[in-house]
């Protein structure tokens, strides 16, 4: 942390101040008596080489070596070498060579901390002069190996830091630790800035003093303890925690200890319980004003959290306090879907969405359709402790536990029925509306559907590709009894199926079905049994090896802007006794003719089409014939305009056109 680093800091300095100051015992008396060793005899920087030798009391001329083995052969050999290079090179170039040199040396000496700071002009001419007649007696000493041996060495710096370092440590030993010899050998300013640090504007750090003080309290002996201040702190700590909801004890007698721990208890679940009271009641939210936008937002006084938008419990809160005004209309929604929970779904549920508009959105809430999960979502591998809540594997485990009014949502994908359905209950299968094709149900038997009514929306119904090449002698859909079933955007195909691929028998209303396409049997398309009667309203019945729609015993069917085509039978089959009503529908490409009736058949027909590839023997009561050659084309002025709307019956009485059936 930043605390531990300056500490550390702190007892690196003291540590480097002990061993500076006190165990290397400086002594500058000898700063006085060898004032002359300077040229100005004066002092000016004690940091210098010259200043050191002058408070440690050593010259320059003492302790040199005279021995005459001692000189540099290396600098030596140098220099001749480099006067020998001058002899021979041009005059330029020695100069040039000689200002390199120059610089150089300049370089080395700006970084040489055992230089001197300060030079004048005249002592860099002086030693020039040195310098050119040092150059000379080398010359000389080189031509006289001799005399380059008894002379002393020209650089001493490296044996004078030896002899100043075996100086400073006698010295040390000898004199000891002396301040006022070190204050002496200071100029004035530095006296001034080391008073200014020890006494105006020291620098301690936290730790620091408070170590000191320790150690003064702990050599002071006995701490003196404020017995007043203590309670106060003690009073303090504990009605911050009676705030927070802890209960402290002290000084608790063994007798008391039970009781004590039963208060305890009790106040402890009572603080618990007020928080959830709070909770519960909202009083914990409170409404303020943003002071940057001026808009209003909930803060929470408990938790510190701060929303725009009101909390669920105030919310819901709320909306009880509506209830309790507006009464059984107004109840909020989450206790009325728990409610419908326990009602069945038709007709209890079904007579509750009829109340309000509230109340028909908590009747069909989402919580209460059931879902199946496709073949692509990995429904056959899913284990049931990790299904959610209403969701189910196949179709077949929906409908065993499906009440009567209930949905059953399929998602897009693919769904495998091996033994067929059997639907004896009112129920809704919904896929998607837009596009039936995305919702595929593989069926391998028959859809057995019996129940009073239902509902299927956007879902293909067809046999599955594998088994295509063994006929199958199953229809697709079956409604018997008094069975009835509503239907939009639905497609039926039963191809590879001797059997019809719808069949209608019993009695009553069938229903209403709205763009259902029924295409591809091996045998007729629709089969209708029985004193049934079906509505059928922008349909496709096509692609069938025998008739489009069959009619027998008394049954009848209503077509509105139908389509049937490329049939290989009739288009419609009426038997003794049925009914039909034709409505804006087309027929077209039905291989033995439009309408195949016999005796006693009512039918009323209305803005008819009717492409055929040759006339009919009679004409066709509402129908506008057009006729088509071999190849399919429609030659010009082979249509046969009919009246728009006439009643076809087989006596010579017209027969009254069929009721409208009641609505589902």
């Amino acid at each position: 942390t930043i605390e531990e680093n300056i500490l550390s800091k702190a007892k690196q300095k003291k540590n480097l101040d002990i061993l500076v100051m006190d165990k290397g015992k400086f002594d500058a008396s000898a700063l006085a008596i060898e004032e002359g060793s300077s040229d100005d005899g004066e002092i000016k920087d004690v940091y210098t080489k010259k200043g050191l030798q002058a408070i440690f009391g050593v010259s320059d001329n003492e302790d040199e070596s005279t021995d005459p083995l001692q000189g540099d052969a290396k600098d030596t050999s140098k220099e001749q070498m480099e006067m020998a290079m001058a002899s021979l090179e041009d005059e330029d170039d020695v100069k040039a060579l000689r200002g390199a040199q120059k610089e150089a040396a300049d370089e080395l000496k700006e970084f040489d901390e055992n230089a001197e700071i300060q030079k004048n002009s005249d002592e860099d001419e002086d030693e020039a002069e040195n310098h050119k007649k040092k150059t000379g007696n080398k010359q000389q000493k080189g031509k006289n190996p001799q005399a380059d041996a008894d002379s002393k060495p020209d650089n001493p710096e490296s044996t004078d830091e030896k002899d100043l370092e075996k100086e400073f440590a006698t010295w040390q030993t000898t004199e000891g630790f002396d301040a006022t010899a070190i204050e002496k050998s200071l100029s004035p300013m530095e006296k001034y800035g080391l008073r200014f640090r020890e006494d105006i504007n020291p620098f301690y750090s936290v730790f620091f003093i408070n170590e000191e003080r320790r150690k003064m309290e702990a050599m002071e002996g006995g701490e003196e303890i404020d017995i007043e201040e203590l309670e106060s702190q003690k009073a303090m700590e504990e009605r911050q925690a009676m705030e927070d909801g802890d209960l402290l004890a002290t000084g608790i007698q063994p007798e008391d200890l039970v009781r004590q721990r039963n208060l305890y208890r009790r106040e402890k679940a009572r603080l618990i319980s007020e928080k959830k009271r709070r909770k519960l009641t909202g009083e914990n939210w409170v409404e303020r004003i943003d002071g940057l936008t001026q808009k209003p937002f909930w803060y929470n006084e408990e938790t510190g959290e701060a929303i725009w938008d009101i909390p669920t419990v105030v919310v819901e809160l709320r909306a009880h306090d509506l209830a309790r005004k507006e009464g059984w209309n107004k109840l909020p929604t989450k206790p009325l879907v728990r409610v419908m929970e326990y009602l069945v779904p038709f007709p209890d549920r079904q007579n509750c969405s009829i109340v309000s508009h509230h109340w028909r959105s908590c009747a069909t809430d989402i919580k209460f359709v059931r879902h199946v999960y496709p073949v692509e979502m990995g429904a056959l591998a899913r284990e049931p402790s990790r299904m959610e809540y209403n969701h189910y594997v196949t179709m077949s485990d929906a409908l065993a536990v499906a009440l009567p009014g209930d949905t059953i949502e399929l998602s897009d994908g693919h769904y495998w029925v091996n033994d067929g359905l059997i639907i004896d209950k009112p129920v809704k299968l919904v896929g998607d509306e837009n596009n039936p094709a995305n919702v595929v149900i593989e069926m391998s038997g028959s859809v057995l559907w019996s129940g009073k009514s239902g509902w299927i929306e956007g879902i293909t119904f067809r046999r599955p590709k594998i088994s295509s090449a063994v006929i199958q002698p199953f229809a697709m859909l079956e409604v018997n009894g008094v069975g009835k079933i509503d239907m939009t955007q639905v497609v039926f195909d039963n191809d590879f199926s001797a059997a019809p691929t719808v069949i209608l028998s019993g009695s009553g209303n069938k229903g209403t079905w709205d763009g259902v396409i029924v295409r591809n049997s091996s045998s007729t398309g629709m089969k209708m049994t029985g004193e049934v009667h079906l509505e059928m309203i922008n349909s496709i019945i096509k692609g069938h090896r025998k008739d489009g729609v069959e009619l027998s015993e008394k049954a009848s069917i209503k077509l509105s802007n139908c389509t049937v085509e490329k049939n290989k039978g009739y288009g419609l089959r009426f038997a003794t006794g049925c009914k039909g009503v034709l409505l804006k529908s087309h027929f077209d490409s039905n291989d033995s003719g439009v309408i195949q009736k016999e005796s006693h058949v009512n039918i009323t027909s209305s803005s008819n089409t009717a492409t055929v590839s040759s006339l009919p023997e009679k004409q066709i009561p509402g129908f506008r014939v057009t006729m088509k050659n071999v190849d399919g084309d429609v030659p010009e002025g082979s249509v046969d305009s009919q009246p728009e709307a006439m009643t076809l019956t087989s006596q010579v009485e017209e027969a009254p056109s069929l009721p409208d059936p009641t609505p589902s």
